[in-house]
């Protein structure tokens, strides 16, 4: 279908073109198609620019439209600031809150542990120092021999910070004073000072001893020791210490005192019914897992 022709007639352009391709036609039919062909791609030319200029306001329509989004969108984000300005708490904020505030109760909390230890530590140092009296009994080979009962007996004091092994040298130095029998055995004037001793306590009122105690152990540590029914298991040293030479000991473990005693070990617990039901068996001390 032919595009219709422009409206008012043919401009001077139109006409001057359709001028200078007339020339050398020679009929009227060849003109009228000539003129035919011009009007047409003028209205071409025509129907093009206003394809062109609609593509560009369409164009210029979404820019416009896109910016009135993004201005809206900036709007809204205005107005969820100003909302928070008003008073209203961010889920993050509100979380952050939380998270200051277990942290400052972790703070305390390992300040108050951290002043309960150091309160301890203070009362532990103080019952170091005080003095404590303590009855004993020493075991050797030289008691048997010279002593009617076998055994010498004494009391000594210390303080409640000494240890089991300075303890049991306490009394062999006390012991060496019945005169030159009961003197360490010497070589070349110097004495055995090797000899190991043992601090044997007695438990549940037993003055024959029960535990060959650890020799870096203080007294005041075992004074802190209980039984599984609760009470004290040592009883404040009531029932006495037994002092003996380890080497003695082990010659003579299988009679009795010595096959009563046990080695007594920190991390156990000794229930004070099963004590008194073997103290008698000859099998020593059996103690409780933890």
């Amino acid at each position: 279908q032919p595009l219709p022709l422009p409206a008012g007639g043919m401009s001077d352009q139109l006409a001057n073109s359709l001028s200078a391709a007339s020339t050398g036609l020679q009929t009227k039919e060849d003109y009228k198609r000539k003129r035919e062909e011009i009007m047409q791609a003028a209205a071409l030319g025509t129907r093009a620019a206003v394809v062109a200029e609609s593509t560009e306001s369409s164009g210029e329509d979404a820019f416009a439209k896109k910016k009135k989004k993004k201005k809206a969108a900036s709007a809204s984000v205005l107005s969820f600031g100003d909302e928070l300005d008003e008073g209203d708490t961010s889920p993050r904020l509100h979380t952050k809150g939380m998270g200051k505030e277990r942290n400052r109760e972790a703070i305390q909390a390992a300040e108050s542990i951290q002043a309960a230890k150091q309160e301890y530590l203070l009362a532990l140092q103080k019952a170091k120092t005080e003095p404590i009296t303590l009855a004993y009994s020493f075991r050797s080979e030289v008691t048997q021999r010279e002593l009617p009962k076998g055994v010498h007996q004494g009391t000594i004091t210390t303080t409640k910070g000494a240890t089991s092994e300075s303890v049991a040298r306490l009394v062999r130095a006390e012991v060496e004073t019945l005169g030159e029998k009961f003197l360490l055995p010497a070589v070349a004037g110097v004495k055995d000072l090797n000899r190991e001793l043992l601090l044997v306590l007695g438990a549940a009122g037993q003055r024959i001893g029960s535990f060959i105690i650890p020799n870096a152990v203080t007294l005041v540590e075992l004074l802190a020791y209980q039984w599984r029914e609760g009470t004290p298991l040592f009883d404040d040293f009531k029932a006495g210490v037994v002092i003996t030479e380890r080497r003695w000991y082990e010659k003579m473990k299988h009679t009795f005192p010595y096959s009563q005693w046990a080695v007594f070990d920190l991390h156990k617990t000794y229930s004070h019914k099963e004590f008194i039901a073997n103290r008698n068996s000859g099998s020593g001390v059996d103690p409780i897992r933890k």
